[in-house]
């Protein structure tokens, strides 16, 4: 997979800057999250057999070109009087007896809808299985701070409505993924619009934080927060949102879901490993990817998309 480039996927500081700030307050008084970073000892059990979670899959999504599965168009939706861009990914030839996931994917800071795209298309592991849509954000970022009216949040959500009112989408299985600032907003989205979503998976970003309520650990909380599946994907090499962050992020959900925060499993990907003992269409689990920076894993799409199938069951 193609590293960022300078048009734009690559993120700006701010991606640091939004670790900092979870950073502060965990050190202002998160004990919980202060537990969470140190590392406890984790139990790792050998699965014999596939993984029922995260079981190791070849990339074919795509057909060959010529059978062109998915197409592509650009659109904007209103949202608050402001215009907000997207690009969708739609089977050219949708089954209409039938209701697709759709999966929404958010560039990180710097990035555009269709830079992100380029170096991240989703559709080569969900083929014509699902829609796809991209994203973008105002002034190439996200809104990360705002626990009240949060304006990305409100656009997504909006987003979601519109096509699921106009396209053959399931409800009940909406993803979110994304990557550095847009892998933090899908945890942001997750917390702060319960029920929107079946499952998320995060790239090189990090848990939501700066919420308006805390969990009983200490852990941040949104208002009516409920379960949500979650993959955390991130590099070892990762110097710009450190790897504690994305190991921290699958350690807020395992507690959130209910999962045996003190143990996990194997899957079918080395690099992964899942909580054990989640709810069923709960499940969380941790990538470590070495030798990867501040990027997306190069089979990260066909992992999230084979995690996302999972929990839909």
């Amino acid at each position: 997979m193609a590293r960022p480039t300078s048009r734009g996927v690559r993120p700006k500081c701010r991606d640091v800057v939004s670790l900092g700030m979870f950073l502060v307050v965990t050190a202002a008084g998160c004990d919980g999250c202060r537990r969470g970073r140190e590392h406890p000892p984790m139990a790792v059990y050998a699965v014999e057999g596939e993984s029922k979670i995260l079981p190791a899959r070849g990339l074919g999504g795509l057909s060959a070109k010529d059978d062109e599965p998915t197409r592509s168009s650009q659109h904007a939706l209103v949202v608050a009087g402001v215009h907000r861009g997207y690009l969708l990914i739609e089977p050219v030839r949708p089954d209409l007896s039938i209701r697709y996931p759709l999966i929404v994917v958010l560039h990180g800071d710097g990035g555009t809808m269709m830079s992100f795209h380029d170096g991240y298309p989703f559709e080569h592991a969900s083929g014509a299985e699902a829609f796809v849509v991209y994203p973008d954000g105002l002034r190439a970022t996200w809104d990360l701070e705002s626990t009240i009216d949060n304006r990305d949040v409100q656009f997504v959500a909006a987003l979601i409505d519109d096509l699921a009112s106009r396209l053959p989408v399931a409800r009940d299985s909406v993803f979110a993924t994304g990557y550095s600032s847009g892998g933090f907003l899908s945890n942001v989205l997750a917390c702060q619009k319960p029920g929107l979503l079946r499952a998320i998976a995060s790239n090189a970003g990090g848990a939501p934080y700066n919420q308006r309520q805390t969990w009983s650990n200490g852990f941040p909380k949104c208002p009516g927060q409920a379960p949500v599946a979650m993959l955390a994907l991130h590099g070892e090499q990762d110097y710009g949102v450190t790897l504690d962050s994305g190991r921290f992020s699958a350690a807020y959900w395992a507690y959130v879901n209910g999962c045996s925060t003190g143990s996990m499993e194997t899957t079918g990907y080395t690099q992964c490993h899942v909580y054990r003992g989640c709810p069923a269409g709960k499940a969380v689990g941790f990538c470590s990817i070495p030798g990867l920076g501040h990027w997306v894993w190069d089979q990260a799409a066909v992992a999230t998309w084979t995690f996302f199938k999972t929990q839909r069951t």
